[in-house]
This record gives C-alpha cells, sequence and structure tokens, in this order.
C-alpha cells in the first residue's frame, strides 16, 4: 500500500539536504607540497609548493607534523642587505593564512625544514592541523631537480 507525500513533507526533506551539503561540505582546495628525494644518509629535507588557505575565514597553521620526519619547521630565507649574506631563519608557529591566502614555499625563500629522519619506508605525508580544528593530510610529491 504507498502512501501519498505530502509536499510539505518533501520540501523540507529536500531543503534539508541541501544544507546539510552546502555546510558539512569540506572544502576541496589542494595543498600542493614537494620535495627532491634526499640522500639515504641525510638527516634533514626541504619541501616546497604551495599551501592555500582552504577556508573563507583566516585561519592559522597551527602544526605540521610527518610521519617520515620527528619535526617540521618553517623557515625562511633571506638576503642581510647589510653584509649581502643570505640567512635562513625558524618561523615560529602558529602561521596566519588570511582568507584566500596562499604561502608560495620556494628554495630562495619560505619552505618547510623536516628534521630527525625516522625508519619509514613510503610515501612521505605531512598532516598540517588548522586553528578552526581541522586538518590536511597532504602526500608530498618527489621531483627530481
Amino acid at each position: 500500500m504507498l502512501r501519498k507525500i505530502n509536499i510539505t513533507n518533501a520540501g523540507i526533506l529536500l531543503l534539508i539536504q541541501v544544507n546539510l551539503f552546502v555546510f558539512c561540505h569540506k572544502p576541496t582546495e589542494p595543498i600542493r607540497l614537494w620535495m627532491t628525494p634526499p640522500p639515504e644518509v641525510a638527516k634533514t629535507a626541504a619541501v616546497y609548493g604551495e599551501i592555500k588557505n582552504p577556508y573563507a575565514t583566516d585561519v592559522e597553521i597551527r602544526t605540521i607534523v610527518s610521519n617520515g620526519y620527528k619535526t617540521v619547521d618553517f623557515h625562511e630565507t633571506s638576503l642581510d642587505d647589510q653584509s649581502g649574506v643570505t640567512r635562513m631563519r625558524k618561523l615560529d608557529y602558529p602561521i596566519l593564512l588570511k582568507a584566500n591566502e596562499t604561502i608560495e614555499l620556494v628554495r630562495s625563500g619560505k619552505h618547510l625544514m623536516l628534521y630527525e629522519k625516522l625508519d619509514h619506508s613510503g610515501k612521505l605525508e605531512l598532516k598540517i592541523q588548522f586553528s578552526n580544528g581541522e586538518s590536511r593530510t597532504v602526500l608530498v610529491e618527489e621531483r627530481a631537480l
């Protein structure tokens, strides 16, 4: 025996589904990271690419954790105008990302430094923890120079 569907109830169910999709849908903006394969004896590595704020509001990167290295730090390379010497300095967490901002990670600028290589085989993954409670796990691509 089939029941008649009340048009009001069907409309309410449709609105609920639309709201769930819009408000619960997680952003899918890609975070692209890459590195040159380090020698087996190397205990450190550098990661480049781009980290785009995947959210519509300002957010901070609280931490980055690696499955292949003990520590992941943000660094910035800059030229000292007075001495003419290039220096690399550590940037402390949290790292602010304004709405729709992208941090370009390049060799002569900001980049990620990975320290104390762990005994790990397989693909390198970095888990980025944001201040809004969300996190993203990114597979680091290996590229030759």
